[in-house]
Order: structure tokens, then C-alpha cells, then sequence
């Protein structure tokens, strides 16, 4: 029998959050400084799409389009396929069998959280016994602040009757 293993232990990579509207080129830069293959494009409070170092190497540098002109909206997947935290890695390894991805975006609660790969599903597996493991530091979001543009982990917040995904120095100076 399978230890039973929610998906949200699994999470290694942190979700690194872009916007429809930014450039190829800075989240180019974004993934490369967070040493990550893929980053999930956010409207709002919605996951609109994900975009893949692969999406960026196929559909723009391959075919010579301009990084600093193409924007996200462009070129990323629509409608990725998630799954929430609380769900057994076993369902995780289904969904991306029938859906045929090798990458599955981790939510909770409708937000994203981070993604996972057949490999971390598998290895988790094989080393996870039936023992409860402690439960590892909150998942951050990463992304830019929307109040002052810096990048960096964001907490949601509410400001003037709305929702804002803000920095910490901001988050602090509000006094939140």
C-alpha cells in the first residue's frame, strides 16, 4: 500500500508569478534569476496560463521575434492544467497520465503555490514512508510587488476595498 502523500509536500519549485501584459524578455530574466523553467501568468486574482523557458525558446527565439516586444499573453499556455495541494500525489500522477504534461501546477485554494514533475511525484514516492512528516515552511508567492515594483515574495492583502499582491517593506510600512 502507497503511503498516502498530499501534492503540496511534494512542491520544490516555488510558483513565480508574471503578468499577461510583461515582456518575453523580463520574465526571461525573472525565470533565470529564480532558477526556474516556468512561471505562472496571473490576471487579477485568476491563473490565466503558464509560460515555459520551452514557450520562450519555441515561439519567439526560434522564430526571430523580439524578447522586449512579444508579451506574455502571446505566447504562453492557456488554461493550465492544476491541482490542489491537498490532493494524493497517486491523483497528481493520474491527471498528468490522461492529460499527457510533464509538469502540474500546485494551488491552494485557487492559488498558486508551485509546480510539480512526474520525477519529484516518483521520487517522493520511494522516499516518503508511512510516517507523518513534519510540514515544511509556508510556500511562498513570488512576483512583483504591485505597489512598488519590486520583485520579490509577495503576500495578498487587502487595500481600499480590493485585492494586491505587495512586498513585505510595503506590507509593513501599511502596517498589515
Amino acid at each position: 500500500m502507497a503511503p498516502r502523500i498530499a501534492v503540496g509536500q511534494v512542491v520544490k519549485r516555488k510558483a513565480v508569478i508574471v503578468k499577461p501584459g510583461d515582456t518575453v524578455h523580463r520574465v526571461a530574466r525573472i525565470l533565470s534569476k529564480n532558477k526556474v523553467g516556468s512561471a505562472v501568468v496571473v490576471k487579477g486574482d485568476e491563473i490565466v496560463g503558464i509560460i515555459t523557458d520551452r514557450d520562450i525558446l519555441d515561439k519567439v527565439v526560434a522564430k526571430g521575434r523580439d524578447p522586449k516586444t512579444v508579451k506574455v499573453e502571446e505566447v504562453m499556455t492557456k488554461n493550465p492544467i492544476t491541482i490542489e495541494d491537498d490532493y494524493e500525489v497517486q491523483d497528481a500522477i493520474d491527471k498528468m497520465m490522461d492529460k499527457g504534461i510533464r509538469r502540474l501546477l500546485v494551488t491552494r485554494l485557487g492559488r498558486p503555490i508551485g509546480f510539480v514533475t512526474a520525477a519529484d511525484l516518483l521520487a517522493a514516492l520511494n522516499t516518503y514512508s508511512s510516517e507523518a512528516e513534519e510540514v515544511s515552511e509556508e510556500t511562498e508567492v513570488y512576483g512583483i510587488c504591485e505597489l512598488c515594483g519590486q520583485y520579490g515574495p509577495l503576500y495578498k492583502v487587502y487595500i481600499e476595498g480590493g485585492e494586491k499582491w505587495i512586498c513585505e517593506s510595503c506590507k509593513d510600512s501599511l502596517n498589515l
